[in-house]
């Protein structure tokens, strides 16, 4: 009688990647969401998203910089830094506020762009402040590549993005179908640049969605910087007059009208 492969120990691991086969053999994947999918849960993600407010600290090269961030829908947010100097920055749905404690001056710039363009600018003016996951993906419609990481549950999506001539691939791992993030890479010429991972993760139960309360900055695996972030109110919106600064006695105020986006690089190099 000939000895059935499965009796050997030896061969123990061949046997169960043949049984695991042959108990996939026919079994459906679930098929690989399109872009107009992924976008949809983008869009149910950020209308559960509506309001929130936290703190965060990030510590890099001996540096420790804290701020809170308060949000809430469309584009109403306010980032408050504490340390090392103070330093608010907001947006009340028309006007960018620029308020330096150190330089006692308030900068207010009227967004006078279509909807996108002012997001765009939002997102160069703000998006620092803003943790990943509590920010959608960098995606474009046209040019996004999804696939699976592991079938149904963790979605791989890719996308190229440019600015200022320069292009970059980005490429994020999320849960789906919450879209929780998990891992963003940047990629230029095909050589990893930047990898930020979460470590430490919130639960939301009511809305299903998860969000980082820790995460690292990795670059050639080395560790660059770490976020920590808190979050102290979910359901709570701030009130339109939060996102209104308002000039201290002594300092000098500046009025900008921005009507294209080429208008805002003096704004992003700190020459006003």
């Amino acid at each position: 009688m000939k000895k059935s492969l499965c009796v050997s120990w030896k061969s123990w691991v061949l046997c169960a990647v043949l049984c695991g086969v042959a108990c996939k053999k026919g079994e459906k994947l679930p098929s690989v969401p399109s872009t107009n999918e992924v976008f949809q849960k983008m869009s149910a993600r950020e209308k559960a998203l509506s309001a929130f407010s936290i703190q965060v600290r990030t510590e890099e090269a001996g540096l420790t910089v804290e701020h809170s961030l308060a949000f809430r829908t469309p584009d109403f947010m306010r980032a408050d830094v504490t340390q090392p100097q103070k330093l608010a920055l907001s947006f009340d749905g028309q006007n960018y506020y620029r308020l330096e404690e150190e330089a006692k001056k308030l900068n207010i710039l009227s967004l006078q762009l279509p909807t996108v363009e002012r997001k765009m600018a939002l997102s160069l003016l703000m998006s620092a402040f803003v943790p990943e996951g509590f920010q959608l993906p960098r995606l474009v419609l046209r040019d996004s590549k999804q696939s699976w990481v592991e079938p149904g549950q963790l979605l791989r999506m890719e996308n190229h993005v440019s600015e200022d001539g320069e292009s970059a691939t980005l490429v994020y791992v999320v849960r789906w179908p919450s879209l929780d993030f998990l891992k963003k890479e940047v990629f230029v010429d095909g050589q990893q640049q930047m990898e930020l991972v979460m470590q430490e993760e919130q639960c939301m139960p009511e809305n299903h969605l998860c969000f980082p309360t820790k995460i690292v900055a990795k670059q050639h695996g080395e560790v660059l910087a770490s976020k920590t972030i808190q979050l102290l109110s979910f359901q709570e919106a701030a009130s339109n007059e939060h996102f209104v600064l308002q000039a201290p006695e002594g300092f000098a105020v500046e009025r900008h009208t921005l009507s294209s986006l080429q208008e805002l690089a003096p704004f992003l190099q700190g020459e006003n």
